[in-house]
């Protein structure tokens, strides 16, 4: 719940960024004001079958929602064909693909610093514990 809490303060945020060219400002600020890096699920929600088995191999267990909770500022950048976003989420997600996954790829969980540089992804087909493994030893040190 405190996922979709995070990903909800990011939204409203980014509805009023006067930077259009980075509608992901205010994502960077968060990560940098909370000491954080930043995570980036990249997701079709309605049309993508891989993401559903993703999401449930991966984000959906306990020990990486946890992780994702306590150490990350997680975001999903969804790319659904028959549900609408707004126009600050889509620019939102368009931004954050553009820099992250510029070769679209689906799904995809990209770590990034606090300044958006990506510093490791995982993809689908990884073993849980290497996945786990790559959070964890992402994570930035206080």
């Amino acid at each position: 719940m405190k996922l979709f809490f995070t990903l909800s303060t990011v939204l409203l945020l980014s509805a009023s960024s006067p930077a259009p060219d980075q509608p992901y400002i205010q994502l960077t600020e968060m990560a940098a004001q909370s000491q954080k890096r930043i995570a980036v699920y990249f997701s079709g929600s309605d049309w993508c079958a891989n993401c559903h088995q993703f999401k449930k191999k991966y984000l959906d267990q306990s020990a990486v929602q946890q992780t994702l909770q306590d150490h990350y500022v997680y975001y999903i950048a969804d790319f659904p064909q028959r549900k609408k976003l707004s126009k600050e989420e889509t620019a939102m997600n368009e931004a954050l693909a553009e820099k992250l996954n510029p070769e679209g790829i689906f799904p995809l969980l990209v770590i990034a610093d606090d300044q958006l540089n990506p510093l490791a992804t995982i993809r689908n087909g990884i073993a849980f514990e290497s996945a786990l493994q790559t959070l964890n030893s992402n994570l930035k040190a206080k």
